[in-house]
């Protein structure tokens, strides 16, 4: 009796069964990578421009029409736009650091105890309080510059102030002057209490059941789980605090504090303006920014795609 073997076909290798033709590009593929290509270089237009004009020199920056490519390079205008300002640009630079860096930490960990308690925790009247608090968001920021300066100017027991705020100056002219109003924010609130809801309950229950306490559980837990959330809020209260300019304007009048946009006035005069030095001081200014996004865009884009998982 003849035996009859049956012989498999081989398997198809790795290649062969991942290989996929290639598709011919479409109208519609080409068309859409056109626009995203035109839409970035407008995007990036204005650094370009930025960059070149910070090499032209005094005359070339005020010719009209003006010229894209600088005919003569000129770098000094970068030593110049350091040296100009009084104590130098780099004085403005590290008071703008230390308005940045102490604002946004306190206001992360104030925002941050807010939402936690709007997502997690239950007490009498925390859907109401928390519809106050978005309502303030409808509030425009000029508004509230006078309550805040007259808060800030009869702060007790600052300044010369005595109990009641009379007497001195209270905090006037000071890095709280210009840190303390935007310690809190409702968007910020907003932002974190959505990132908290997208953490599962269980997680609360069963830190609960093992006695951990409410900050420990939003430290050893929340924390971790929420840190995209957590640096999305401190990359836009850094870039705020970074970019102020009017409420810095107010509640200051020594330049040694003063933040860094308030070096650029030194860059124009009445009748002329350095448009050389201003580019090459608009750079060194934004440079910063730049490099902390850079850094953390990944974060920051999963920071804002985590929020709107959960309402």
């Amino acid at each position: 009796m003849a035996t009859t073997i049956e012989v498999s076909a081989a398997p198809p290798t790795r290649t062969q069964a991942t290989t996929a033709p290639a598709r011919p590009w479409s109208f519609t593929s080409v068309l859409i990578y056109a626009l995203l290509i035109l839409g970035a270089l407008i995007v990036i237009f204005p650094f370009i421009w930025m960059v070149l004009g910070s090499f032209k020199t005094l005359q070339e920056s005020n010719r009209f029409p003006p010229t894209f490519w600088p005919e003569t390079w000129q770098p000094q205008n970068y030593l110049n736009a350091w040296l100009r300002p009084p104590h130098t640009l780099g004085r403005y630079m590290v008071n703008s650091l230390v308005i940045a860096t102490f604002g946004t930490s306190i206001q992360v960990v104030f925002c941050a105890l807010a939402g936690f308690a709007f997502a997690q925790l239950h007490f009498r009247g925390r859907d109401l309080l928390f519809i106050l608090v978005l309502a303030t968001t409808m509030i425009p920021n000029e508004i509230t510059l006078i309550p805040n300066f007259v808060t800030i100017r009869r702060f007790p027991l600052f300044g010369g102030n005595d109990l009641f705020g009379a007497g001195g100056s209270g905090l006037y002219d000071s890095y709280a002057a210009v840190i303390l109003p935007g310690l809190v924010g409702a968007f910020n609130i907003f932002l974190l209490r959505q990132a908290f809801m997208g953490v599962p309950k269980e997680f609360w229950e069963a830190a609960q059941i093992d006695g951990c306490s409410s900050f420990g559980y939003l430290w050893r837990i929340m924390v971790p789980l929420t840190l995209p959330s957590l640096l999305t809020v401190a990359i836009f209260g850094f870039i705020g605090r970074w970019n102020g300019l009017l409420w810095p304007l107010l509640v200051t009048r020594t330049e040694a504090i003063r933040p860094v946009q308030m070096a650029m006035i030194y860059y124009q005069t009445e009748f002329l303006t350095d448009y050389g030095m201003l580019m090459a001081a608009s750079l060194l200014i934004t440079l910063p920014i730049v490099i902390l996004f850079l850094l953390l865009q990944r974060q920051f884009i999963e920071g804002i795609v985590n929020t709107g998982l959960k309402g």
